[in-house]
């Protein structure tokens, strides 16, 4: 086992040999004082799958980089447990967000593509303005799919993180790009949208990679 802190993180420090995580001092909350902790509630990672290329022997990890302030205190509620209608209520749920918070190591870029072996050394970063919504995607003929919350789709080369491709979609990635193959031409299909605000666009957009030369 493991682990690799990218250090985007000050909540708990982590043996890279183990993988064990231990508490940094002040960083367990108590009830009713306002804490402050890097990364936000979403993470860095969160659900979204980072990709991994077995001939390079690397991850590609679509990163969030938010810190936040917030709240806890003892939950009272008994009643509505599983309507996330409550959901940020401090009374409700035991936590509330006060504020989202620029990281103090990427003030400026909300999100970032990180490439890292697979020893934990970082090999290229890309950063994005926005933080992503997506997951991260690797293809056998060297090129790595990532995107942010403008809506932006970067196609990259993986070795070198170069932009080979970028363009701009009418909603943001929220999902897992898939590749696949139709009679020898590879093709690219990006979710976007999500539903949940009436200004999306929920559909499924199909590239083809161009021709072998």
């Amino acid at each position: 086992m493991a682990a690799h802190d990218l250090g985007f993180q000050n909540v708990v420090d982590v043996d890279p040999k183990t993988g064990k995580t231990t508490y940094r001092a002040g960083m367990i909350p108590k009830a009713g004082q306002p804490i402050e902790f890097c990364p936000n509630t979403q993470g860095v990672r969160d659900w979204r799958a980072m990709a991994y290329h077995p001939q390079m022997q690397a991850f590609f990890v679509l990163a969030r980089l938010n810190c936040e302030r917030a709240v806890f205190s003892v939950p009272t509620e008994k009643e509505n447990l599983g309507d996330f209608s409550w959901y940020g209520k401090t009374s409700m749920t035991g936590y509330q967000s006060l504020a989202t918070l620029p990281h103090p190591k990427s003030p400026e870029h909300a999100g970032s593509l990180i490439a890292m072996d697979m020893n934990g050394t970082v090999l290229w970063r890309f950063p994005m303005t926005t933080a992503p919504l997506g997951a991260t995607l690797a293809t056998g003929g060297g090129l790595v799919v990532g995107s942010d919350s403008s809506r932006h789709l970067y196609i990259h080369d993986a070795r070198t993180g170069k932009v080979l491709f970028e363009t701009r979609l009418p909603s943001s990635v929220l999902g897992s790009p898939i590749t696949y193959a139709v009679g020898g031409r590879q093709f690219l299909a990006i979710p976007v949208g999500g539903g949940q605000a009436p200004r999306q666009l929920n559909a499924m957009f199909v590239f083809a990679l161009p021709d072998r030369r």
